[in-house]
């Protein structure tokens, strides 16, 4: 009996142990899960927010820079060359961002358009005006892009929560049963000592 009693004492221990890890586990995994979440909702903000306004911005410039080209009055070529340098200092500011090879590809797009504005504003506003106009063409690919990876984005977050919630669930039901189990062992070890007990008496 007292070796019965012994590996009842083992098998609560190893469990005990086992409800510890498991804690010990689950803090660490929630950790590095807050750790993904923080960063993918930083990037959402800073990569696609952010970036969506600059599009917006660029959009305005392009617009008036077409407006600007069409009622061809003196004015044209400096009015230009002022939009395009607010166009140069968004465009810095966009470079900073993270950018997907697709996005990088269309920002390269972007820019040689208003190379080919800037080129052309002295002298040819026909050549600039084709130019700003597919730049803004470019825009609208930039801005789809945009919704996309900040919807790929918000997916992966959503997927880590409910996996969290899945593993959480788990776990509670791993340590449910292990409350019981623990809980039987001393049921069954008080059994044992009563029984014992009485033995002991009904030999007096």
């Amino acid at each position: 009996m007292w070796t019965f009693a012994i590996k009842q004492k083992m098998t609560a221990a190893i469990l005990l142990f086992t409800v510890i890890g498991l804690v010990m586990l689950t803090n660490m995994r929630e950790q590095r899960i807050a750790t993904r979440i923080s960063i993918a909702v930083t990037s959402i903000y800073e990569d696609r927010l952010v970036v969506a306004q600059y599009i917006l911005l660029l959009s305005r410039q392009m617009e008036g820079i077409t407006t600007a080209l069409n009622s061809k009055h003196d004015g044209v070529t400096a009015l230009v060359n002022a939009r395009l340098a607010d166009v140069a200092a968004l465009n810095e500011l966009y470079e900073k961002t993270t950018l997907t090879d697709m996005e990088r590809t269309n920002f390269e797009i972007f820019k040689q358009h208003c190379q080919a504005i800037s080129v052309n504003n002295d002298s040819d506003h026909a050549s600039a005006l084709l130019a700003a106009r597919a730049a803004g063409d470019t825009l609208q690919t930039l801005s789809s892009i945009q919704v996309e990876e900040g919807k790929k984005q918000l997916d992966e977050v959503l997927n880590m929560t409910y996996f969290s919630n899945i593993l959480s669930y788990l776990e509670l039901v791993i340590l449910i049963i292990i409350a019981i189990i623990i809980q039987a062992l001393v049921f069954t070890s008080k059994t044992l000592r009563g029984i014992k007990k009485q033995t002991n008496e009904n030999l007096n």
